[in-house]
């Protein structure tokens, strides 16, 4: 079947429409690993711990997972947990959580005010009482940062051996 001029193959607005999609996550999570030779498969489930715990472990990565104001915490452990799972950790370590406040920025935009109606397509509408400002909100932005463990395995003890 011959192309039509101007229309692009399927694969490509198919490859196209992932890229779009996949750089709206509003999530970035960095992974250093500790140890290059180790090389553990995924696991199914990462606890998630708030203090180092007393059984014996392996830290395997250090986790920086950082959100874009009006994400959520949990946002962060979600995206974390995934990078983990991947690296074969047992479970994650909260080393820190930092919250930035980012204030509102106001600014002055005299070319949608309605001094400039030519300029501006929607002549009759404005947006508030003072149409030159425009307001970027501002919020908090968290960054949590975390180890990636694994666990030692048991070691049995030997009972009989003391005779």
């Amino acid at each position: 079947m011959p192309r039509l001029p101007g229309y692009a193959p399927r694969h490509i607005v198919l490859a196209s429409l992932a890229l779009l999609i996949g750089a709206c996550a509003t999530v970035s999570t960095r992974v250093v690993p500790l140890a290059a030779d180790a090389k553990f498969a995924p696991t199914q489930h990462v606890d998630i711990l708030f203090e180092k715990p007393q059984r014996a472990h392996r830290e395997i990565a250090l986790l920086e997972s950082r959100g874009m104001t009006g994400d959520t915490e949990v946002q962060l452990w979600e995206d974390a947990r995934e990078k983990a799972r991947a690296l074969g950790a047992d479970a994650l370590v909260r080393l820190e959580l930092e919250r930035t406040y980012h204030p509102p920025i106001v600014y002055y935009d005299p070319f949608l005010s309605p001094y400039y109606p030519w300029l501006y397509p929607h002549a009759h509408f404005y947006p508030g009482p003072f149409p030159d400002y425009r307001v970027i909100p501002g919020g908090i932005e968290y960054t949590l940062k975390t180890m990636a463990i694994k666990y030692e395995p048991a070691k049995e003890k030997e009972a009989g051996k003391a005779e």
